[in-house]
């Protein structure tokens, strides 16, 4: 009897291990039932998507259903010459067909958004695509090196070609940009193409046809310039003072990236746009002149990063926006005049050798994202930052220009003026009996007349010019 109770005990303690973990396998079953390979043939397809192909055919037509090629599923397969990809598939991944050399022929289907990175680098015997409407996006080197590419129909919705997306397709003969919005770095260098309507795109990098045919067709030895359609796409070749043509519109991105040799330059008030990183690394400019323009001048992200001789800038009065960090790591700046239209200036540093900044009336603030300002008047601000509270104490700022800072006042009228909070001032009238200002900046219109309202901040003083009238 003890033995059989013994035997029981045994059998039900080895099924209370047991049933737990069976019961955890059959849950996690049900729960990956979704996830389960289907094995159809040469492809192995997990929840949509093409993750293995394992044949050998000539023409491969993918299986209706699959929303998207996984990375690297035919890559440096040579047995395929023709690839069908059905409607619904969303996105190729990056280096799925690379260096598949013998495919002639590819039909990408509607619904396409993506191409992703060297999707089809290498494979040298495409001669034509037809890109679907819905393709928003071709990453980097998607088709580098496809030496027999032809012609690329390019669809509305394209919006953005990659580093190097056609790089090195040297057969390529035509294609029409006229759609894409942003061209990144040698999207198109050492092809043969023809482009036009460059102007209409609102973000291109310099460089994005260096080396081809149409860079040598348009390029300058004499001028060391690249320019098309308006657009200068490289200053690469300028050395000393530089002077840009009146014929430019548009400096592209990194149009002088890196250039060591030249010392000054000249931009005509035909140029709207001054692209990303147009003059960075420049590290031998030490000046910049802008003519005003009739339409406005807008200066992109780091346009003038890491200019380090920059001594001396001044902004066009149209100028309109200004992006992140256009004057970062200039240590050498010591001028920079800001014009009366700008409504921009995102993340401003005060470089510590800064020593006269140049604010308009009105100007409202350098930053949109918090950054602490410095004020005079409600409407008169300057950015007011570490390194600068630093300058203002050590008295190695020689001037802070606001512009012309005037008020007039009612009789019986009160205004505040106010510098930062972090910013103790002392404050004066010149004619009390006019107005009187009290120790917070706050100003009481007695009687008619003039007076100077002085404030002194680290030993620098700030004045405003009241004019006290009758009601």
């Amino acid at each position: 009897m003890k033995k059989k109770m013994k035997l029981i005990f045994k059998i039900l303690l080895i099924m209370s291990i047991l049933f737990p973990f069976t019961q955890s396998l059959e849950t996690n079953a049900a729960q990956n039932e979704g996830d389960k390979e289907q094995d159809t043939g040469d492809f192995i397809i997990k929840n949509g998507r093409l993750v293995e192909y394992k044949g050998h055919d000539a023409k491969v037509e993918i299986p209706e259903g699959v929303t998207e090629i996984a990375y690297e599923v035919f890559m440096c397969n040579t047995d395929i010459v023709e690839v069908i990809i059905p409607k619904g598939v969303g996105s190729i991944g990056g280096f799925a067909f690379f260096g598949c050399t013998s495919l002639e022929n590819v039909r990408l289907p509607e619904g396409l958004r993506y191409i992703g990175e060297n999707a089809f680098e290498g494979d040298i015997k495409l001669t034509h695509l037809i890109m679907p409407e819905g393709l928003e996006k071709i990453e980097m080197s998607a088709f580098f090196g496809c030496t027999s590419l032809e012609d690329v129909s390019m669809p509305e919705s394209l919006h953005t070609i990659g580093d190097g997306a056609f790089a090195n397709c040297k057969s390529l003969k035509s294609i029409d940009l006229s759609a894409v919005k942003i061209i990144s770095n040698n999207a198109f260098s050492r092809t043969g193409a023809d482009f036009s309507d460059l102007e209409h795109i609102p973000e291109m990098w310099g460089n994005a046809f260096r080396n081809g045919r149409y860079w040598e067709e348009y390029g300058s030895g004499e001028n060391a310039f690249w320019i098309v359609d308006g657009i200068l796409l490289s200053g690469q070749g300028c050395t000393g003072k530089v002077t840009i043509p009146d014929t430019v519109k548009k400096i592209a991105a990194y149009a002088f990236e890196g250039n060591n040799r030249i010392t000054s330059v000249n931009i005509p008030g035909s140029v709207t746009e001054i692209g990303e990183g147009a003059f960075l690394n420049c590290g031998k400019l030490k000046w910049v002149r802008m003519e005003d323009s009739v339409l406005g001048v807008s200066i992109k992200t780091d346009a003038f990063v890491n200019c380090t001789q920059l001594c001396e800038i001044r902004l066009p009065n149209n100028t309109r926006k200004c992006e992140d960090g256009v004057f970062g790591r200039c240590n050498k700046l010591k001028t920079l005049t800001l014009p009366e239209n700008i409504t921009s200036f995102k993340n401003f540093d005060i470089p510590p050798s800064c020593e006269q900044i140049t604010v308009p009336p009105g100007f409202d603030t350098f930053s949109e994202n918090g950054t602490t300002v410095f004020y005079i008047t409600d409407t008169e601000r300057i950015s007011q930052n570490a390194a600068w509270k630093k300058l203002m104490r050590s008295g190695k700022v020689k001037e802070l220009a606001l512009g012309d800072v005037e008020l007039i006042l009612h009789i019986g009228e009160r205004y505040a003026l106010r510098f930062n909070s972090n910013a103790k001032a002392t404050w004066k009238s010149s004619r009390r009996s006019v107005a009187a200002v009290g120790i917070t900046g706050n100003i009481y219109a007695k009687k008619p007349g003039t007076t100077v309202i002085t404030a002194t901040v680290y030993g620098k003083e700030y004045t405003c010019k009241v004019e006290v009238v009758e009601k």
